[in-house]
Formats: C-alpha cells, structure tokens, sequence
C-alpha cells in the first residue's frame, strides 16, 4: 500500500480530474491499480504517472480515446506514425478554419452576401442505377463516397457502359458530428447491367420532391437543407423520403467555389 495513492492524490499529481480518472477507468485506458471491495475507494500506483502524463498530453491535443490506446501500446516506430497521421488531421481541421475565418471575413467586408435558397419543385423521375450502399460517420463521409464511386465506376467499365446521368447520393440516416449512418453511392445507367456484389442495379421511384442548388464547397451545404426543411414546413408538406443530392458538375475540374449541388427530398 505505500507505493499506493487516492485517486484525488493521483488527480493532483498527474492534472487528470478525477472525472477524467473515472472515465479511463471506464473505458479500460487507465485501471486502478487497486479497487477497495468494501469502500470501493480506487487506489493508483506511482508507476502510473507517465502513463497518465502521457494520456494528459493526447487529449490535450485533441487525440481520440481510441487513438491513445493504440498509442499506449505501439512500438516507438508506430507511434512515430500514429502522430503523424493525427498531425495530418489537425493541419485539415486548421485548413478547414481558415477557410471558415476567410469567408466570414468576406461577409464582414460585403465581398460576399449569404446565399439565398431558392426552392423549387421537382419531379424526380425513375432511373436504373448502380449503387453500392456504405455506412459511414462525418468524418469519413468523403473518402466513403470517393470509394463507393470508385467501386461504381470500375464495374461499369467492366461491363463496357457509362454513366447516364450526373451521380447522386441518397443519405438514408442524419450523419452528423454525433452519428453515423447509411448512405447510397449512386450512378444512373441507361438499361441494366450484370453487376457483382456488392454493386446493385436497380430502378428508383419515381418522386416529387422540394429541391435547391448549392453553389460551393461540400462542407458548406448545411444551409441548402435548412432552407428545404423549413420551406416543407412552412408549405405544409411532409418529408416522405430520404434526401439526396446530385453532383451536378465535376470536382475534378471545377473550381470549389463553382461547385454546384442539388439537394432534394421527397415530400407529400
């Protein structure tokens, strides 16, 4: 017991809350050395220290629960790597702020106004495509797609066919920061085509839906569906449908800022 502490003693010594403490406790990141069965007081070994001093200093830097823990117990060369690949994320999250300061900048000085959404509605007929389905989270969202049509395209190639319209994708679940979903990777095809799995081709109903163009970067189309759902709203509608939207120019040689997106969803 003498080379044993609290766990508010081993708070102060290592500047981990003891919530924090809790927490990895939890999630089996950072054990108690010794659990009293009788109080259920938690007890630390001084040896722990530069464990937690190590998790201290991951979290301060924005590293995932999951990612310490594969830190925790990689060999020095791996985490060379491991810090590599989350210093690549936090210089796309600078780039992606900057972004964000530039144009709020803009707004400020009258370079740009808000966008105005205008609302329209559309009937959206049936098509044959191919489609490949995936589950995703935010972040992953745009190297899921790039794979999915990736997928998609390399079987219509096989089959010696081309694409019969712009993409689309439909988002069958909310994918936000706070959850992950299914969407559907989708390609329209003139007539049916002998697919292997995990591509599917199928016919889309026929719908009617309210639907908007955005003009501009992906990561900056939140507002388009805000404008659709409170225009469904304020018309009386209701949502009968999963959204999707169509890619109606290509990235490869369209600059971001004349990018533009249909985003539309079915209603009744």
């Amino acid at each position: 017991m003498a080379q044993l502490v609290l766990i508010g003693t081993f708070s102060a010594m290592t500047r981990l809350s003891v919530k924090a403490l809790r927490l990895y406790d939890e999630l089996d990141l950072l054990r108690p050395a010794k659990v009293d069965a009788s109080s259920g007081y938690r007890y630390y070994a001084l040896g722990q220290a530069g464990k937690a001093e190590s998790i201290r200093r991951l979290r301060a830097l924005d590293m995932p629960i999951e990612e310490i823990r594969l830190v925790l117990a990689a060999s020095p060369a791996d985490v060379s790597g491991l810090l590599a690949a989350h210093r690549q994320r936090l210089r796309a999250e600078r780039d992606r702020h900057d972004h964000m300061l530039a144009v709020i900048t803009r707004l400020i000085n009258g370079e740009e106004r808000l966008m105005n959404y205008t609302i329209t509605v559309e009937n959206l007929p049936a098509q044959i495509v191919a489609s490949v389905r995936r589950h995703t989270d935010l972040a992953g969202t745009g190297a899921t797609v790039a794979e999915g049509f990736g997928v998609l395209v390399g079987a219509l190639t096989q089959a010696g066919r081309h694409p019969a319209g712009a993409p689309f994708l439909v988002f069958h679940d909310v994918i936000d920061a706070d959850n992950d979903g299914d969407i559907e990777i989708c390609i329209p095809i003139g007539a049916p085509v002998a697919a292997a799995s995990p591509v599917q081709v199928g016919q889309t109903a026929e719908v009617t839906a309210a639907a908007t163009t955005h003009q501009g970067r992906h990561d900056e189309i939140a507002p388009a569906y805000h404008a659709l759902t409170t225009w469904i709203t304020e018309h009386g509608h209701e949502i009968a449908g999963p959204p999707r939207e169509t890619y109606l120019n290509d990235p490869a040689v369209t600059a971001e800022a004349d990018l533009l997106t249909q985003v539309a969803w079915p209603i009744r």
